[in-house]
């Protein structure tokens, strides 16, 4: 029996681990100050040409920290781009100056309860199959004895 509460202890741990670091989406932004944030800005297609030297070729998203945000362009530490390939690379913080005429969208990334509830519901059931369909009672009886009396062969 502890064993089985030990199990359970550990199940709940990981569970709520896995959801205290959640899930994250990109949203619309809810505050016309966005220095600090997580963003991601997608690029225009003569954009795209444009910041081809300084990003590479055919990008279509810029994922980053919005360091500045001046009159006529955002100043990002970028975290990664997506082209329109869909091949993905990280980057490391570099800084990018991107002129706002060169994005069509800006997304602020957010906490997504919904998406954290679901992944949460999902692992839980999973975890409980797991358990019904590999943990069985947890105990053994040995041929003409009961559980624990030593009564079988030797």
């Amino acid at each position: 029996m502890r064993r089985s509460k030990a199990r359970i202890v550990a199940a709940l741990a990981s569970l709520a681990g896995f959801s205290a670091t959640g899930c994250y989406g990109y949203y619309q932004p809810m505050t016309s100050n966005l220095t600090g944030h997580q963003l991601q800005l997608s690029i225009t297609d003569s954009g795209a040409v444009i910041l081809a030297p300084q990003v590479g070729f055919g990008i279509e998203t810029v994922d980053g920290k919005l360091v500045a945000d001046t009159a006529s362009r955002y100043i990002v530490s970028v975290s990664g781009i997506r082209r329109r390939d869909g091949l993905e690379t990280d980057w490391r913080g570099e800084s990018v100056n991107i002129p706002h005429a060169f994005v069509s969208t800006v997304m602020e990334r957010r906490f997504s309860r919904a998406r954290t509830t679901l992944f949460a519901v999902a692992t839980t059931i999973a975890m409980v199959s797991v358990k019904h369909a590999f943990g069985g009672a947890g105990g053994a009886t040995s041929p003409g004895g009961s559980p624990g009396t030593g009564g079988g062969p030797r």
